[in-house]
């Protein structure tokens, strides 16, 4: 059974027809004018929705009537009312409102104009049950696609047996302390850019670039059997790991989307994993995260663009650009609560994994110099698609069982074997 109640208020965002509501009612107007609401969204989502009113011009009579579907529908408990239908499912199967409504060119597109994977399509869930009908996937991963699909994330638990959690942690443990000559973190606590290892990095907020790059052991978790199975599954496509980044401690950054900064040809065709390699205690700079805010109404650079690098590649200057990624990470915590979305924490046992969707929002409490939390963070796209640093610099592509990994960092020496 699908949970709804997690996309349901972002699911009346998208059905909301701003035009329909004031001619339903004409008051809005004067609501309006006076400043008390930004638009006639605000006005329902604060107002219009306790009162009862109608977000869109629907006939129930006509909806029951034309589509039978929905009468079985509502009988197996998926919608309470053909509404609720409606706005769930009928929008993406493209059934109308009401007789005279104007049908989308294609109802069941990506809400984001960016699209995204075919899991994110308004006819997802349709998707999932006629695969698993015709015997494409079975039923467990039938519910790891819907609560992906319902929520941006999935935690596989002790996906990856301890003996190879063990030897990701050793060879974590010896890039942090200089074992990996030519590896470089990021630390902002003590300086910019990428640096080399040394003492400090070790109790600082860090991360460890591209450590896959010098460690087999940590690829061979990255890419291992539960995980790539998953991402096979939302990409249609083995993977292509472009970038993983190691860590020690947490990493103490505020809520963001991945998709401002982790960039590809396709911005919204990846999705990233997060790998303990040790049992997660609270106060360790745990991971945490939103339900369902991958989708949230997209956040756009200078007016047009999905990431960071995408406006700077047209030619946006940081004077113009940089205030907009301050802007955007602000806006994330109060955006989630404006759609009824609470923060979880992630406290993770050895060997669980959490993947998640390239527009979750997430982030890491404030790290703790007394208690480590050593894991590894990959973000995959499908082998088709190109992470945009291939179109700057040279870019060699390596094989692991099929799926394949790279590096931005490391150009002029091959991964240690």
């Amino acid at each position: 059974m699908i949970n709804m109640t997690g996309n349901f208020k972002l699911a009346e965002r998208r059905a909301f027809d701003s035009v329909a509501y004031s001619k339903l009612y004409p008051e809005v107007a004067e609501s309006l004018a006076t400043g008390k609401f930004r638009d006639p969204w605000e006005h329902y989502d604060q107002v219009g929705r306790d009162e009862g009113r109608l977000l869109c011009m629907f006939d129930e009579t006509f909806y029951l009537r034309t589509y039978p579907q929905v009468v079985d529908a509502i009988a197996a408990g998926l919608a309470d009312t053909a509404l609720q239908h409606y706005i769930m499912f009928g929008r993406g199967r493209g059934y109308l409102s009401n007789l005279q409504a104007a049908r989308p060119p294609n109802a069941a597109a990506p809400a984001s104009p960016f699209g995204g994977l075919w899991i994110d399509g308004e006819d997802t869930y349709d998707r999932i049950k006629g695969r698993l009908e015709t015997g494409l996937i079975n039923r467990r991963q039938a519910d790891l696609l819907e609560f992906f699909v319902t929520n941006g994330y999935v935690i596989l638990p002790s996906a990856i047996p301890a003996a190879a959690i063990d030897a990701a942690r050793a060879d974590l443990d010896k890039a942090y302390t200089g074992g990996f000559e030519r590896l470089r973190f990021e630390a902002a606590s003590i300086g910019p850019g990428f640096i080399p290892w040394q003492p400090a990095v070790s109790a600082h907020a860090a991360k460890a670039l591209d450590v896959h790059h010098f460690s087999p052991a940590i690829r061979r978790a990255m890419l291992a059997p539960p995980i790539t199975e998953f991402l096979g599954l939302i990409f249609e496509s083995r993977a292509l790991a472009s970038q993983s980044l190691g860590f020690l401690r947490g990493s103490a950054q505020g809520s963001h989307q991945d998709s401002a900064y982790v960039t590809y040809t396709l911005p919204r065709q990846f999705a990233a994993s997060w790998i303990a390699l040790e049992d997660v205690s609270i106060g360790a700079g745990e991971l945490f995260y939103y339900p369902g805010s991958h989708r949230l109404p997209d956040f756009t650079y200078s007016v047009r663009y999905k990431s960071i690098a995408e406006a700077r590649r047209m030619g946006r200057s940081p004077e113009e650009v940089n205030p907009q990624a301050h802007q955007h990470v602000q806006s994330l915590d109060a955006t989630a609560a404006r759609f009824g979305l609470t923060k979880q924490v992630f406290a993770a046992k050895q060997g669980d994994v959490l993947l998640w969707h390239a527009d979750l929002v997430h982030g890491g409490h404030p790290v703790s110099n007394q208690v480590t939390r050593k894991s590894i963070v990959t973000h995959y796209c499908p082998k088709h698609v190109a992470p945009l640093f291939s179109e700057v610099q040279r870019v060699t592509f390596h094989e692991h069982d099929g799926h394949l990994h790279t590096t931005s960092h490391y150009r002029d020496i091959g991964p240690i074997l």
